[in-house]
């Protein structure tokens, strides 16, 4: 199911979140010595959708901070953490939890509005 980006929100959210996933992109790329898009698996959902996947009822999809994002194709998972990680480090950097689901292959990202980063294990 795709739920659109609510428009009220685009700008605030959806436009510094792409610009975080694309510095990870970005990162992955220049290591891959490739192009290496990031498949996103969730990220605005509807108070509805987000319980019928079993999210978090505080869930920063709900708020369209957050995004799944899939380890790419051809990458070790270390090395797509890895790349997450540093991205997150920077100083100007908006990404503040992640969560690694490595038997899963992929990351949970998101810049809700704290200032310290967060990394958990999913």
């Amino acid at each position: 199911m795709h739920t659109p980006y609510p428009v009220d929100i685009r700008i605030e959210r959806g436009v510094p979140l792409a610009n975080e996933l694309e510095r990870v992109r970005a990162v992955l790329s220049s290591r891959l010595h490739r192009d290496s898009p990031l498949w996103l698996d969730s990220v605005y959902r509807t108070r509805a959708h987000n319980a019928f996947v079993g999210g978090t009822p505080l869930s920063q999809h709900q708020s369209g901070r957050a995004a799944d994002v899939r380890c790419p194709h051809g990458c070790l998972y270390g090395m797509f953490r890895n790349a997450i990680e540093v991205v997150a480090a920077e100083p100007d950097s908006r990404i503040r939890y992640l969560c690694f689901y490595p038997n899963q292959g992929f990351a949970h990202v998101d810049i809700r509005p704290t200032s310290r980063l967060v990394v958990e294990e999913g």
